[in-house]
């Protein structure tokens, strides 16, 4: 219903919409067939993620100009969007037409939290799966066997990521987390 809306909104400002899909995997088909010279893409699709399809697009031709549609707001996503070569910001119909000409459009909103989590420290993987297993309620123990690590190791673990997301206990961090899509819930 809002691709179609949106298909119909931008009709109106003389733009040609050759599709209306609704998962990842009939966007690829869509693109794959027509080359059209913007996609508007939804980062989250019901079969997969819309960076993933991003990327996919940009394997099948490295040109390929997308506009990432969300309403996330996570720090995460806006900077996987970017740095895997999507635009987001302004006016729609105003980004479509400038990265239709080749242009990269990035809202202010968009930039700040960019900016912010490129230059924030990054948690490890390691790191980022222990703060998997807080977030399901795990304990330090829990973590250890299930890592088949020491306990003493997940200690070090959270303690650099408590540092890292600035965050004065377990909970802090997974809420930080959650809020910037390092991890889902």
């Amino acid at each position: 219903m809002v691709g179609e809306g949106l298909s119909g909104v931008l009709s109106r400002f003389g733009m040609n919409v050759v599709g209306v899909v609704a998962t990842g995997r009939q966007a690829l088909e869509l693109f794959s067939q027509f080359r059209p010279a913007v996609i508007l893409l939804d980062v989250r699709l019901p079969d997969q993620s819309g960076l993933d399809v991003l990327r996919q697009m940009l394997k099948l031709d490295p040109k390929a100009r997308v506009v990432m549609l969300t309403s996330s707001q996570a720090d995460a996503s806006i900077y996987d969007a970017i740095t895997s070569g999507a635009s987001e910001g302004a006016t729609l119909v105003e980004q479509i037409r400038l990265v239709a000409e080749g242009g990269k459009v990035i809202s202010p909103k968009a930039s700040e939290r960019f900016i912010s989590y490129a230059s924030s420290k990054k948690l490890s993987d390691r790191e980022l799966e222990v703060l998997r297993l807080i977030a399901l309620g795990q304990s330090n123990k829990e973590i250890a066997q299930r890592l088949e690590v020491s306990v003493d190791t997940i200690k070090m673990h959270v303690k650099n990521l408590l540092q890292k997301l600035q965050a004065s206990d377990r909970t802090q961090a997974v809420v930080i987390a959650i809020g910037r899509g390092l991890i889902q819930y």
